[in-house]
């Protein structure tokens, strides 16, 4: 299977200190299939996704090593044309909920706005496919949703609003970075069933957790973090069922699974 997009030596350190964040990282994410990135805080996980979706600020990271998506090397794009390509083929849905929104602005607005931004609809279509989506992922009373402000709504809530919006921008490939964390166990199931329909439409993802329940549910392939480095990388079933490695090892009895 071809690979839709390639990460080949990804490394990343602070220009001033010369600390090393990631070393070395390589692997691919497969078309039609989910990739697990795991790894305890701190692994690197996160600083490789911002990394190869070009959201470091320069001025502070060096990068090196070379991201391809469908063969185009993204590091050697011009900024307006990751743009463009951020969002209408490739989203990624943000760590941290509170910090992905304009506080001034309500969330409808927002969501309309980058909506008609990437597709070419009327404020009246964005409104409707929005408010099938939020409905979709098991939010209630989505009027009062889209006329409030980021800071009146719960973290939970602003992680399914990004959800449903990278959703309904429909991209090839979704990257989304411990996208469950802030949600309770009942949301989890919800978004983890709107992932598996994700991947079964033939949208690839990487998906970052810490959570070795939510690669069990998901993934095809997991790649495992341990400070900045790639300390093994395999199919789900072999890494559930013959970790070569002491640290995933360690991992998977701290998550306490059982095979089947």
């Amino acid at each position: 299977m071809e690979p839709l997009l390639t990460v080949n030596h990804l490394s990343v350190r602070l220009k001033k200190k010369g600390t090393s964040l990631v070393n070395d990282v390589s692997f691919q994410a497969n078309s039609g299939q989910i990739l697990g990135i795991i790894g305890e805080s701190g692994s690197g996980k996160s600083m490789t996704c911002r990394a190869l979706m070009g959201l470091l600020d320069p001025s502070r990271f060096l990068i090196s090593g070379e991201v391809l998506f469908k063969g185009q090397d993204l590091f050697k794009l011009p900024s307006k044309k990751l743009q463009l390509l951020r969002g209408n083929h490739i989203a990624m849905i943000m760590q941290n909920p509170m910090t992905a929104f304009d506080p001034v602005t309500r969330i409808g607005s927002q969501m309309v706005e980058t909506l008609r931004a990437h597709q070419p609809i009327s404020k009246e279509q964005a409104v409707t496919s929005i408010t099938q989506e939020l409905t979709k992922l098991g939010l209630g009373d989505v009027p009062r949703i889209l006329n409030s402000y980021p800071h009146e709504l719960s973290g939970g809530m602003l992680q399914r609003i990004m959800i449903a919006l990278a959703l309904l921008l429909s991209p090839e490939l979704i990257i989304a970075d411990e996208a469950t964390t802030a949600l309770d166990v009942h949301t989890q199931a919800v978004i983890l069933e709107e992932f598996t329909a994700i991947r079964n439409a033939g949208i690839s993802m990487i998906v970052v957790t810490h959570n070795f329940g939510v690669l069990a549910k998901l993934a095809d392939d997991v790649v495992v973090l341990r400070d900045g480095s790639v300390v093994e990388h395999g199919s789900v079933y072999q890494i559930f069922d013959n970790p070569t490695q002491p640290y995933t090892q360690e991992l998977l009895k701290a998550s306490n699974l059982k095979r089947g």
